[in-house]
């Protein structure tokens, strides 16, 4: 037996369900914003679920119409319960750049957020509620009747909200003010608005033109040895892990036998490899950046290229979000080494393959990056091999609030004593060759990471409201002698820099033409980290 609705009580029930289902995890941002101001009473907290309910109810009315109805409310609650899902349990929000990021990313990426307890929040969120709802009759009134009753409750919603609005006006102004990122807890509207926007700019980016910057850029480098430079990009890494920046726990044992300086307080651009990455390539700051001009101009690498570097750049992770299109690029496909892969990912070792054979033939300059998966989470456990699980005991699994912050911060704590092996290796490949070329290599990640810290894991927050567990990033250098020598670089002054600290990722874009002795009207040593340590 089916129950029977007339057609505005489903749209209510169902923007009921919506708001207070689907927005667990507003109420949960919310409540603890309340419980830390005690100004705010009970009567408010009600009547911003009423202000939803409304607001819900009238776009669901606009756009639950008979032939639509039941498919597209399906879509919605399988698609919110997904978003739901990540909101409550990793703490993150679903505003413009996490659009991006989930369009841009790649299957093995996407697989490594699931697990048995997010099945099962599917089907107790999603799949139950769906199948609920479809089995209610649903009753149309003749459509003169259906535009009227549909009119009326959207006239009801519209006064629910007038009436909140004229009582509280101050209350939700002061609180959307204060804390913007509501917007993006907000579901469905968070995620369809964010979608509109990214198909809008990708409509805007199919006419727009490509920008050439560097036109005169050439290769300066004189001397009998080629520069030959590494550069490592870091995925999800958080500066404040690493035991050379002062973490108490010995996660670069390699690296701090090996000469190198490690940078404090630098700043990352985004939050987010999508835009972190275009970013930091890009000759633009963090202050005017643009991602749709970034894809439309050329960058770093591009630049060195034009200047008669070889370039090139290897992907061990989600791909270079369009850096490297212009040059060279390898993405290395999970099927490569059966030693070194599995379940759709590498180990970062996978990367050091043929390297130490690139570094020895070089005939000219040359600039290589290497890009690995480094932290990358929430399957911090699948980043690196078994021999390196030294801090115990670990999170094996996806759902990190199932496991305690000792273990997720060991687990992360182990990706990190990985990559500086990764590091180390290169080092050592790069040393093997400094007899003949000014070998160097640079490190920087895209972002940082978050492990748990105020209920909130991985990244990708608003920068406005993002932690410094995020947005803090390591720099690591390492210069040969002959490099050091060729560039005539002062070491002391270089480390002096890296601890007083103060730059950021807008440094990257001209330390490289920098580094490279590439001379362009576009490079600016006031950026460059290296120009006040050369003698």
């Amino acid at each position: 037996m089916k129950f029977r609705l007339t057609s505005t009580s489903y749209i209510l029930l169902v923007a009921v369900f919506f708001a207070a289902i689907q927005n667990i995890a507003l109420w949960k941002h919310l409540s603890e914003l309340f419980a830390e101001n005690t100004t705010n009473n009970g009567v408010f907290i009600a009547t911003i679920s009423l202000f939803i309910i409304a607001a819900l109810n009238i776009i669901f009315n606009l756009l639950l119409w008979p032939w639509l109805q039941r498919p597209l409310v399906a879509i919605l609650i399988f698609i919110s319960s997904l978003v739901t899902y990540a909101m409550y349990s990793y703490g993150v929000y679903f505003d413009y750049g996490m659009i991006v990021n989930v369009f841009e990313t790649n299957p093995a990426e996407a697989g490594s957020y699931f697990s048995i307890a997010g099945m099962v929040w599917i089907v107790a969120i999603a799949i139950i509620p769906i199948i609920l709802l479809w089995r209610i009759k649903v009753v149309y009134r003749s459509v003169v009747r259906e535009l009227i009753a549909r009119s009326v409750s959207i006239l009801i919603s519209v006064l629910v909200i007038v009436v909140i609005a004229a009582g509280y006006y101050k209350d939700y102004a002061s609180l959307v003010r204060n804390h913007s990122e509501i917007k993006a807890l907000i579901n469905p509207t968070n995620y369809i608005s964010a979608s509109f926007r990214y198909a809008k700019y990708q409509l805007i980016e199919a006419n727009m033109p490509f920008t050439k910057l560097g036109i005169d850029a050439k290769d300066v480098h004189k001397g009998d040895k080629y520069n030959v430079v590494v550069m490592v990009v870091g995925e999800a890494s958080r500066s404040m892990n690493y035991s050379l920046n002062g973490y108490d726990r010995d996660t670069n044992p390699e690296l701090a036998k090996r000469n190198v300086i490690s940078f404090l307080n630098v700043k990352s651009c985004g939050t987010a490899t999508a835009v972190s990455l275009p970013c930091m390539f890009s000759v633009m700051t963090k202050a005017n950046y643009d991602a749709i001009t970034a894809r439309h101009q050329d960058t770093a690498v591009d630049i060195l290229q034009r200047a008669g570097i070889d370039v090139s750049w290897k992907d061990n992770d989600s791909g270079c979000k369009g850096v490297c299109d212009r040059v060279k690029h390898i993405v290395i496909n999970a099927d490569v080494d059966p030693k070194l892969c599995h379940d759709g990912t590498c180990y970062d070792a996978v990367l050091l393959k043929n390297l130490q054979a690139q570094i020895d033939d070089a005939k000219q300059d040359t600039f290589i990056v290497l890009h690995i998966i480094g932290s990358h989470g929430p399957t911090y456990n699948d980043r690196y091999p078994a021999k390196f699980k030294v801090f115990k005991p670990t999170c094996n699994t996806s759902n990190l609030q199932e496991c305690s912050r000792e273990q997720v911060t060991n687990t992360y704590d182990n990706t990190i004593l990985y990559t500086d092996h990764i590091l180390s290796s290169v080092i050592d490949m790069l040393k093997s060759d400094d007899h003949k070329a000014n070998t160097a290599m640079i490190y920087m990640a895209d972002h940082g990471e978050s492990l748990g810290e105020d209920g909130v894991y991985l990244h990708g927050l608003p920068y406005s409201i993002a932690p410094k567990e995020q947005t803090t990033v390591p720099l690591i250098l390492w210069l040969s002698p002959a490099y050091q020598h060729s560039q005539h670089i002062n070491r002391q002054c270089l480390q002096r820099e890296a601890v007083a600290g103060g730059y950021s990722q807008d440094n990257l874009f001209h330390s490289l033409l920098g580094m490279m002795d590439v001379k362009t009207k576009v490079y600016d040593p006031k950026l460059d980290i290296f120009a006040q340590c050369r003698q």
